[in-house]
């Protein structure tokens, strides 16, 4: 649980570079651009390395990859877009991990004693109550409907990746996180892209910069130095700890703790760019960290 929980804080700096990036080039080329430059560290890595593992298991570590970082973040952005940030973290929070824990179940047989399941429910809770929005938005039905089936698309297809992570590790035991991270950041990027030219075909622009649309919006820093805090944070350094942390631990745990982001963000964001967290906010997050490292302990 302890790089569940790294992977949380990795994460939770990455994130600030993501939106940096997604600002100054747009979504759908900065989250591509970010996972090609991370599956090139990660080539390097694995070359260094000299593991290998059976194709088998390297595709069951690409699906998994294509489910979250493809499926999974392509809908999270369609849910902050309708439905704002708050929403879509809060959405992907309460479906990511049940929806590993019943595949798991499935997949593997896995079981969870009663300690454990309520202390993650405590956790999920806990970060509803932090990153809850203050006040409803008045949305059109049509983008309420959208916005919950983006929302719901992202959680299972997180909670689906980690499942499969899981049997990836099951059939291969001793496999280098390494080797893991690299097929999983290398097809999620590839999925990025192929979406991208699916939409360019249809005549879409998903290319199009947001200061395209906003003239003169200022990107404080260089890109440069958010993407490779991006890069670092994310798709290399956080990818490894989240495959340190499925190759031990029970994905509905994994992702029980990964739902603590939001709440990593919060002093991040204070520090970095002086959004000032409320007290229910600050609070509730301290729960929610709390019993994350109960949950390790137990």
């Amino acid at each position: 649980m302890g790089y569940a929980l790294l992977t949380a804080l990795c994460w939770a700096f990455g994130g600030f570079g993501s939106s940096r990036i997604s600002r100054h080039y747009g979504p759908a080329r900065a989250n591509g651009t970010r996972l090609m430059i991370a599956s090139g560290v990660l080539a390097l890595i694995l070359v260094a390395t000299g593991r290998s593992l059976s194709w088998t298991v390297a595709l069951l570590f690409a699906l998994s990859g294509f489910l979250h970082l493809t499926v999974g973040d392509i809908a999270l952005f369609g849910t902050y877009r309708r439905l704002g940030p708050r929403m879509g973290v809060l959405m992907v929070c309460s479906l990511a991990p049940p929806t590993a824990l019943i595949a798991e179940w499935y997949m593997l047989g896995t079981r969870l004693p009663p300690d454990k399941l309520l202390c993650a429910a405590g956790i999920l809770m806990a970060v509803g109550c932090a990153v809850a929005p203050r006040e409803r938005a008045h949305l059109s039905p049509h983008e309420l409907k959208w916005g919950l089936l983006c929302g719901a698309v992202s959680g299972i297809g997180q909670g689906l990746g980690a499942a499969l992570n899981r049997v990836a590790f099951e059939q291969n035991d001793g496999i280098g996180d390494w080797e893991a991270a690299f097929f999983r950041v290398l097809a999620g990027g590839a999925g990025v892209w192929a979406w991208v030219a699916i939409l360019t075909l249809l005549g879409k622009r998903p290319l199009l910069r947001p200061d395209e649309l906003i003239p003169h919006r200022k990107i404080e820093g260089h890109p440069w130095v958010w993407m490779g805090l991006s890069v670092a944070m994310g798709p290399v350094l956080g990818m490894m700890f989240l495959m340190k942390a499925l190759a031990s631990t029970p994905s509905g745990l994994v992702q029980a703790a990964l739902s603590t982001l939001p709440v990593m963000m919060i002093p991040v964001a204070w520090g970095l760019d002086g959004n000032r967290p409320s007290l229910r906010s600050m609070g509730f997050g301290m729960i929610a960290v709390g019993l994350t490292a109960w949950l390790a302990l137990m």
